[in-house]
Parts: structure tokens; C-alpha cells; sequence
């Protein structure tokens, strides 16, 4: 094994490690504190569109990936809707503090599309971990292909601030006390 495929190898063994960890407390019982939601949901929101700034070019050079750039980030929209429609909360008796389970399909979605992001950033340029940039000159399927590394950005990106927004709004609710003490 070279010294190149080790390091990727290390680079992944320490991903996999960070979205197990992340997974985990994603889907385990927490309480809802909607300040650490929006702080989180901000914070991933500024990531992604640092990430998306840094490979927005193959986006801009190709019309039909500027064109799905709006429809991806409303899926993401819409799938963070979903997916906050889909956990439990309820009401802790003792501590009159609202809780949440779930996220499981969340998490699945949001792994997949980094794997798919990652899958397309390695038929690309060859790395999918590493230094290597996206082309800036292509055409045909790769330019569709990196163009569809950008367009998974905004579905992420809609992702993460849609559940934040949801979340929120949820949690409003519950103070409002327009929500039952057991729901989904």
C-alpha cells in the first residue's frame, strides 16, 4: 500500500468515525434546545456555502447544473420537512422540557448524499479526499458530473436549514402550547 493510499484510507477511517459519532446522537432521545439548533444549523449553512464557493465553478459553466441548482435545494427544502415531520417528540413530565427521537432516515440521507458527493469527487479527478480540485475546463458527462457535486451542495445546504427551521418552528409550538404531549 502506498503512502497516498494510506492516507486516504486514514482520511475515510476518520470520516466514518465522525458520521458514526454524529449518527449516533442524531438518533438517540435529546431534548430540544433551539438555540444549539439554529447556532448548528447557521454553522453547517456557512460551511457548506464556504464548500460551495470553493467549487461553484463547474456549477456556473454549465447551464443545465445552474438550471438544477434551485430544484436541489428545494428538495432539500422539502426532504427537511419531511424528515422532521417523521421524529417523535414529547413532553418530559418531570422537566416539562420537550424531547426528541428520530432522525434515522435524516441521517441516511444526509450520508448518502456526502457518499454520492464524494463518489462523484473521485470519478472527477481520481481523489475524492485530497487536494485535488475539480476540472474548471470540461465537457460532456463530466462537466455534468461536476456540476452535480455543486447542485448535492445545495441539497444539503437545504437540508440542514430547513430541519433547523423546522425544529424551531416545533419548538415554538410547543411553548405556544399548541402541541400535544406525545406526538410525531
Amino acid at each position: 500500500m502506498t503512502r497516498a493510499q494510506q492516507t486516504q484510507l486514514i482520511t475515510l477511517a476518520i470520516i466514518v468515525a465522525a458520521v458514526a459519532f454524529g449518527l449516533a446522537r442524531r438518533i438517540r432521545p435529546q431534548p430540544v434546545r433551539p438555540q444549539r439548533i439554529a447556532v448548528t444549523g447557521v454553522i453547517i449553512v456557512l460551511l457548506l456555502a464556504a464548500s460551495l464557493a470553493g467549487s461553484g465553478l463547474p456549477l456556473v459553466e454549465n447551464p443545465i447544473a445552474l438550471a438544477l441548482a434551485p430544484v436541489f435545494l428545494a428538495a432539500g427544502i422539502a426532504l427537511g420537512f419531511v424528515l422532521v415531520r417523521t421524529m417523535s417528540f414529547w413532553v418530559n413530565q418531570p422537566s416539562g422540557q420537550l424531547w426528541m427521537r428520530g432522525g434515522a432516515l435524516f441521517a441516511a440521507i444526509l450520508v448518502g448524499t456526502i457518499a454520492l458527493r464524494f463518489g462523484v469527487r473521485y470519478v472527477l479527478t481520481g481523489n475524492a479526499f485530497g487536494n485535488s480540485t475539480l476540472p474548471t475546463h470540461t465537457s460532456g458527462s463530466t462537466a455534468l458530473l461536476a456540476g452535480l457535486s455543486a447542485d448535492l451542495i445545495f441539497l444539503s445546504l437545504g437540508l440542514w436549514a430547513s430541519r433547523a427551521f423546522f425544529l424551531v418552528q416545533r419548538y415554538r409550538a410547543f411553548e405556544a402550547g399548541s402541541l400535544p404531549s406525545q406526538t410525531r
